[in-house]
């Protein structure tokens, strides 16, 4: 047997299957080959977040033609990061340790796999996920094991497709949105719902579609939504759900519409922007005028382009902002505040 030097060289030796995600700002899959190269030191971790890699890892069983699916096994691992986004191998080495010594290589054996689960509890590398990131995870779960939407999928299936939905959205599930987001294809089209929607609901699709990519008629429903409303909630919550939407397009519009307004934009746009639409600040004149923006507040404007600057192509892009001739006076004046509590 290989020695195990990786959580990737563990996984790879399971007599079982596995998948790993991503649970920072988003549910999204990893591949085992970026995985590997980021444990063993050869790439940043691609999607950082608060300085680190927040990993959820589903293994499970094969599964027979005699034999069901048994419970998989389920961890939720953030992972610390140095500041070039690499892992600090220490942290990870003192787990796998502890790990092997518990229950060596058999993972999927569910009576080790329970006092393994006890004793995660107690690591400071282990974390739950919030309500709705967890939902996401098993509705994605389900998918990947093939078993079925959990009890509430019926009903709020029922409620996001009618005009006259039988019952009331307070009598919906979480899970039942997680489940209806997972299959956004199997779905017929409901764009026409999406104005209707009460704040609370609306607030529980987008966490929800932050992870899916939303066709281009549901993403100009949820603009359109957007741009009418006046509430920065609601505001938020619709670039949360067109945020991984291949209609880059349409929302890199909006995000310039909100930021060249005249009025400062809200911390609570803004920090979405940093979480959810990071990537399209490499999108000129987007960058310089999300930094604008944050220059209101200097608190906000250092913890927000300090997050940008931790992922490298942001980076390089927030540095060519900060050099650009045309900055307004507080930017200058945030930029320096920022440089100089970084050399004090």
């Amino acid at each position: 047997m290989q020695p195990m030097e990786t959580l990737s060289d563990l996984l790879q030796q399971l007599q079982g299957q596995y998948r790993i995600y991503d649970m920072g700002c988003r549910l999204s899959k990893l591949s085992s080959a970026d995985f590997k190269a980021f444990e063993e030191g050869r790439k940043a971790y691609p999607l950082p977040w608060l300085r680190h890699a927040w990993v959820g890892i589903l293994s499970w069983s094969p599964k027979t033609l005699e034999q069901k699916i048994t419970t998989p096994t389920i961890w939720f691992l953030k992972l610390p990061l140095d500041e070039r986004g690499q892992l600090i191998q220490a942290a990870r080495d003192e787990f796998l340790n502890q790990l092997l010594e518990t229950i060596g290589t058999n993972m999927l054996d569910q009576k080790a796999s329970s006092e393994w689960a006890e004793q995660l509890k107690h690591s400071n590398l282990a974390f739950t996920p919030d309500q709705a990131r967890m939902a996401a995870f098993h509705a994605q779960a389900s998918l990947t094991l093939e078993q079925g939407a959990s009890n509430f999928y019926a009903d709020v299936k029922s409620y996001m497709e009618s005009d006259t939905p039988e019952r009331s959205w307070q009598e919906l599930g979480l899970q039942g949105f997680a489940d209806f987001a997972m299959r956004l294809d199997q779905h017929r089209d409901w764009q026409q719902r999406i104005s209707q929607l009460p704040a609370p609901v609306l607030d529980t699709i987008a966490a929800q579609l932050e992870n899916q990519k939303v066709n281009h008629t549901l993403a100009k429903a949820f603009i359109l939504r957007g741009k009418d409303s006046v509430d920065d909630g609601e505001k938020a919550a619709c670039l949360r759900a067109v945020s991984q939407s291949p209609d880059v397009t349409s929302r890199q519009q909006w995000l310039k519409q909100i930021m060249s307004e005249d009025q400062v934009v809200g911390v609570e746009i803004l920090a979405t922007i940093t979480s959810k639409c990071d990537q399209d600040l490499l999108a000129d004149p987007l960058m310089g005028l999300f930094l604008h923006q944050c220059a209101s507040n200097q608190g906000v404007f250092n913890g927000l382009v300090q997050e940008l600057m931790f992922q490298p192509n942001l980076r390089t892009k927030v540095l060519e902002a900060f050099r650009a001739d045309q900055r307004s006076p507080a930017l200058i004046q945030a930029i320096g505040s920022l440089m100089g509590q970084a050399q004090s």
